[in-house]
């Protein structure tokens, strides 16, 4: 139960507040997760982002910055986010939560079932941080959002201000199964990949999987780089090997393995018939 909420005006101040505040102390945007009933987090102190100004959207020379917390819905309504990005966000069905929730909330979550995680990892987007260093200056960096994803604990407390798609003609498509589309996804998948030339390379697949979180299929990714699958079953073959799957209210493990392979051959194929078109989406 939330015992204090702190209201700040910087980046700094809402990080020390959130330091300071030990175990226990969390930061919150929409809320949409911290005042969900059956949450697993129980903070006894909040630290509100409202009034910091990290909502908006941007755009210079073909590289988006969104603000982290922008709203799903106000980055749906913007002309300036790309159609890869809108169908991520679509998957949050409900309009009340589209208007609650944040971009950089979803990311900072790090949910087994992310909305916008799989996609952002395929799109190679980056992420603007603030942070506060162990002699207390504050300071910015900027990160692929892999890397976020890859060490949590190095980045634990920290805070997300931006989200940075830079690479604005990539081809990015992603896939979501669940029973409806307010219940939690067995898979989110995404697939990224530059198509400038007469094959995909630079790619990136990255899956959110119910119970075993949000992981890279890199040897399908090098695989598919090196030209080692003739059609796009035998990359398809490669993805759910070495992945840990479990059953749950979402699905059966062999269900998982099924999606994951199934939505690899798809992916694939659509970004090959991207590059016979000769543009990304």
């Amino acid at each position: 139960m939330i015992g204090e909420f702190i209201r700040t005006a910087s980046p700094q101040e809402s990080l020390g507040a959130l330091h300071d505040g030990g175990e226990g102390t969390h930061f919150i945007g929409g809320g949409t997760e911290i005042l969900r009933l059956g949450s697993l987090i129980n903070p006894q102190k909040v630290v509100s982002l409202k009034g910091l100004n990290l909502s908006g959207i941007e755009e210079e020379k073909g590289i988006v910055s969104i603000g982290a917390t922008t709203t799903f819905q106000e980055a749906l309504e913007s002309e300036l986010v790309p159609r890869y990005l809108k169908e991520a966000l679509l998957y949050c069905g409900s309009y009340t939560r589209r208007n609650m929730g944040t971009i950089g909330g979803n990311i900072a979550l790090r949910r087994d079932d992310s909305y916008l995680a799989p996609t952002l990892i395929a799109a190679k987007a980056r992420l603007i941080l603030g942070d506060i260093a162990s002699d207390g200056k504050y300071g910015e960096e900027n990160i692929p959002i892999r890397e976020y994803h890859s060490f949590e604990e190095h980045f634990e407390g920290s805070l997300i201000l931006k989200i940075v798609l830079n690479k604005p003609k990539r081809f990015v498509a992603s896939l979501r199964y669940a029973r409806t589309m307010q219940s939690p996804a067995a898979v989110t998948i995404a697939l990224g990949a530059d198509i400038s030339s007469d094959a995909p390379h630079d790619v990136r697949i990255a899956a959110a999987i119910k119970g075993s979180g949000v992981v890279r299929l890199i040897e399908v990714e090098n695989g598919i780089m090196e030209g080692r699958y003739p059609t796009v079953e035998d990359a398809a073959a490669q993805a759910a090997q070495d992945l840990v799957l479990v059953d749950d209210i979402t699905g059966s493990a062999a269900y998982k393995k099924y999606i994951l392979t199934a939505s690899v051959a798809e992916l694939y194929k659509q970004c090959l018939d991207a590059i016979s078109k000769g543009g990304a989406q």
